[in-house]
């Protein structure tokens, strides 16, 4: 583990003894938001050079400033898996992510010089750039994917889920978050059917096939995003190894064309369910898709039903999830609401 790395993950581990100030709107643009933090630097003196090793104590603080905002946006897995990029992208280029700062205490001790600073950390530049380290999931709204494949052998219901773990374990590493089906964003549907094949010329060994048809659906909207059939064969040395053997096989090979349609999908077609609350009229549902429609990243939007003050509208966005609008729709002035559920494509809102 590199140096830079041991101090991030210091900093975010001692995030409430490093002194942070809550966040606060900028006072530059006052839409923005920044994150105050207190955080310290130090840089050893060497032949003398007390200036020097100021300058440089005053730019590691800068560092492990946004060390420190950094590691509350990013799990301690991705700061590991990413150090480098966060680095290099994050941490060295202080100039554009701190708004400004004060420095609190600056002093020499021993060999070294030590600098405290306050500094005021751009939220929104820093949560842009985290964005673009993100994977393709992450950035189109971060689904958690549930299961629910049926398996049979040779016509007859089976208990297993090969084909399940098979998928999970693709998904997972295509970067995706896999999850239980009943609280899961997308659900993977389908059966895996596998069959007895020969066993002659097999030397023994017994040869299945096995066949999967699954298809990719979000809960809410209840929306196909993708299906797809795939078959493959499995040889072992009885019938229960060789079925699945076939069973796993065939979920291999379904899974990276499934991941890819998948993503082709949300890029293509990122839908946020909007449940909005307190909506007491017509005109008010009309004034309020009007402002929502000219979002820049909402691409369109449809009232799938109005009633009881209860209004469910589907938004088109160009990139992104419901945690994505949400910040979108706080920061609007034209409109006041409350938000009070966000899951990665459904928003439950009520009207001020």
């Amino acid at each position: 583990m590199n140096n830079r790395l041991s101090r991030m993950l210091l900093a975010a581990a001692l995030l409430a003894a490093a002194g942070c100030g809550g966040t606060r709107r900028s006072s530059l643009n006052p839409a923005y938001e920044t994150e105050v933090v207190e955080a310290e630097g130090m840089a050893p003196v060497v032949d003398g050079n007390l200036e020097g090793a100021r300058k440089t104590a005053l730019g590691e603080a800068m560092k492990n400033a946004l060390a420190l905002v950094v590691g509350v946006y990013v799990s301690q897995d991705a700061m590991v898996s990413k150090s480098i990029l966060i680095d290099e992208n994050i941490t060295s280029q202080t100039e554009g992510y701190i708004e400004k700062y004060e420095t609190l205490k600056e002093w020499r001790e021993g060999e070294f010089y030590k600098t405290r600073i306050r500094a005021h950390v751009r939220k929104e530049d820093l949560s842009a750039k985290l964005r673009t380290l993100e994977t393709e999931p992450q950035k189109l709204g971060n689904p958690v994917i549930g299961f629910d494949i049926k398996e049979s052998a040779d016509s007859k219901a089976q208990q297993t889920n090969y084909a399940e773990l098979e998928l999970k374990s693709r998904f997972v590493e295509a970067g995706f978050i896999t999850g239980e089906k009943d609280k899961a964003d997308i659900v993977i549907k389908g059966e895996a059917q596998t069959s007895f094949n020969t066993r002659e010329g097999l030397g023994g060994f017994v040869s299945y096939r096995a066949g999967i048809s699954v298809s990719a659906v979000k809960q809410g909207s209840l929306e196909t995003l993708a299906s797809l059939q795939e078959a493959a064969g499995g040889i072992d040395l009885n019938d229960t190894a060789a079925a699945r053997a076939s069973i796993i096989n065939a979920a291999k090979k379904a899974a990276e064309p499934l991941t890819e349609k998948i993503l082709k999908a949300l890029r293509e077609k990122s839908i946020v369910r909007l449940n909005l609350a307190n909506v007491k009229s017509m005109n008010s549902l009309s004034e309020f898709t009007k402002v929502l429609r000219n979002i820049p990243a909402v691409r369109a939007s449809w009232v799938r039903g109005y009633s009881g003050g209860v209004a469910v509208i589907d938004v088109g966005m160009h990139k992104g999830g419901a945690a994505d609008l949400s910040q979108l729709l706080m920061k609007n002035a034209k409109l006041p609401l409350k938000i009070n559920r966000t899951t990665s494509y459904d928003l439950d809102a009520e009207l001020q």
